[in-house]
């Protein structure tokens, strides 16, 4: 019996690894100019896509995800999802207040074809290709397109007044892999799942306007040294007013900003004539390479915002330590306005937090969201079908980063602020309030869920909080040593790819015989 059991548990491994041999991986190159008008709150752009088909399967149509739609009217997955969980703002709000995107006139290869929005999903459309795409061949699909951008209030996508958070915006390739079309309508609670390529995105808009954004800032001497100028002058403030939260006029002269990134999966910008800013860096603690690091605040929160350069760079020197290091050349962390109730996002490069409250708040959402470059940006498992992937993964790192730093200091967990402790050997019901609750009251859900499928509170509970109480002790019962290397394992073999959940159970296993 003990032998069977044995062969079993060979065999499902050598199955494992086996099924990571048939991975393949489509290409994107983007190139993007987009014109923001901050009077009407549109954006007016054109898309061009080089799309490399690297499977081996023959594609006749290709699946677009055009995520603004999902603002547009009260019939979309994402209004029918935040009506569910008593959000009601999107639901009453008046038309001028929602969004979306239309203007699209798809061509490959300079010819137009046919193309039209799922029957269910107006944020998801297909395309049928004029010729077939095979295997190894490439092909440019070109669009231009309008965003009407929606109140910041709903969702991630919006604005408030002239300050803007620009996410999701642009149409964009399904991820298609050897389970065919991952096609997904965009929703509030669970996030995404994007291909991998290049982008060069060109931003046009009054010239007093501060941005931050994917990529670097390319051949821009004049509008680098503004941004410096910016930063000292924000660094020599003793204090800020925070009653002056009043919008300057526009600037009747507009600049183009052009950014380059490789090796991510999506591109978000924001842009606020209002933002402080201050520059750091940080030097990894393996290759001494230094990453440049940039906070922009307004004066809301500013006094909490003076020290954040900090929280940033603990986050990439930390991550880079246990994990893998920081691949880009900056990462930013911007203050936002999408969270009518707080809370913050990721993008690769750029990470947006709303209002913190506390010094204490906004370093644990920092440190959570500038880790996620790593778990979504540069491991860029499916968020939505495998969120513990990405939110249990990187909250442990998050904690273990706060423990670093403040040993023996209470953690607060998410928007929720339920305080939990965190010290290297606390009790299972130290580390587990949230899930402990929901176990309680007899609605606990499997770690292993997909996203729409969570209650609010167990999506924060179970996914978060269950996931990473779960790789603690994981780490405690191999030894820290061992954890560490197998998951440098998991980001080398990983990185900028798509990993399943058995790609990382495979990783685990083999570091386990070494015990």
């Amino acid at each position: 019996m003990k032998k069977n059991k044995s062969l079993s548990f060979l065999f499902f491994v050598c199955n494992l690894i086996t099924s990571g041999q048939n991975y393949f991986q489509q290409d994107v190159k983007y190139s993007i100019h987009v014109k923001l008008n901050d009077v009407t709150h549109e954006l007016s752009a054109f898309e061009n896509i080089e799309y490399t088909n690297n499977s081996p399967d023959v594609l006749s149509t290709l699946y677009f995800h055009v995520w603004p739609n999902a603002y547009k009217d009260n019939n979309t997955a994402l209004a029918k999802q935040l009506l569910e969980s008593g959000k009601t703002f999107f639901y009453y709000s008046q038309d001028s207040l929602k969004g979306y995107i239309d203007s699209l006139d798809f061509k490959i290869n300079d010819k137009a074809v046919k193309w039209e929005f799922e029957k269910n999903n107006i944020d998801i459309c297909v395309i049928t290709l004029n010729e077939p795409l095979k295997s190894g061949q490439s092909i440019t699909i070109t669009t231009p397109f309008y965003v009407k951008i929606p109140d910041a209030h709903i969702s991630l996508l919006g604005h408030e007044g002239q300050s803007y958070q620009i996410s999701q915006w642009f149409p964009k390739p399904a991820v298609y892999g050897t389970n065919g079309w991952n096609t997904m309508p965009y929703l509030d609670q669970g996030e995404f799942y994007s291909e991998y390529g290049s982008f060069d995105v060109y931003i046009t808009l009054p010239e007093n306007y501060v941005v931050g954004a994917t990529g670097d800032l390319v051949d821009n001497e004049k509008e680098s040294a503004w941004l410096d100028s910016i930063a000292i002058a924000t660094s020599q403030l003793k204090s800020f007013d925070n009653n002056d939260l009043a919008f300057p006029l526009s600037s009747k002269q507009t600049k183009t900003l052009h950014y380059h990134q490789e090796k991510v999966h999506d591109f978000a910008w924001f842009a606020d004539k209002r933002y402080h800013v201050l520059k750091g860096e940080v030097e990894l603690p393996v290759s001494k390479r230094k990453v440049n690091t940039y906070v922009m605040f307004t004066n809301n929160e500013a006094d909490l915002w003076k020290n954040s350069i900090e929280y940033v760079n603990d986050a990439i020197f930390y991550y880079s330590k246990w994990i893998g290091e920081y691949p880009y050349k900056h990462a930013t962390a911007v203050e936002g306005a999408s969270f009518i109730d707080g809370g913050s996002m990721e993008y690769p490069n750029i990470t947006v937090v709303s209002s913190a409250g506390d010094s204490a708040s906004l370093e644990m959402l920092i440190i959570h969201e500038v880790g996620h470059n790593w778990f979504y940006g540069i491991l860029g498992s499916n968020e939505r079908k495998f969120p513990w992937m990405d939110e249990g993964i990187n909250s442990f790192y998050e904690y273990r980063t706060l423990q670093t730093k403040h040993p023996g200091n209470l953690v607060f967990f998410n928007q929720f602020k339920n305080i939990i402790y965190l010290p290297e050997h606390a009790e299972r019901s130290e580390r587990s309030l949230v899930y402990d609750i929901a176990s309680h009251l007899n609605n606990d859900q499997p770690v292993g869920s997909s996203s729409e499928i969570y209650s609010t509170l167990n999506y924060n509970g179970i996914v978060y909080e269950k996931s990473a109480v779960a790789l603690a002790f994981l780490k405690d019962y191999i030894g820290e040593e061992k954890f560490d290397n197998a998951m440098r394992d998991y980001f080398i073999k990983w990185k900028f790819r798509h990993p399943q959940p058995e790609n990382l159970i495979t990783i685990r296993y083999k570091s386990c015989w070494k015990i």
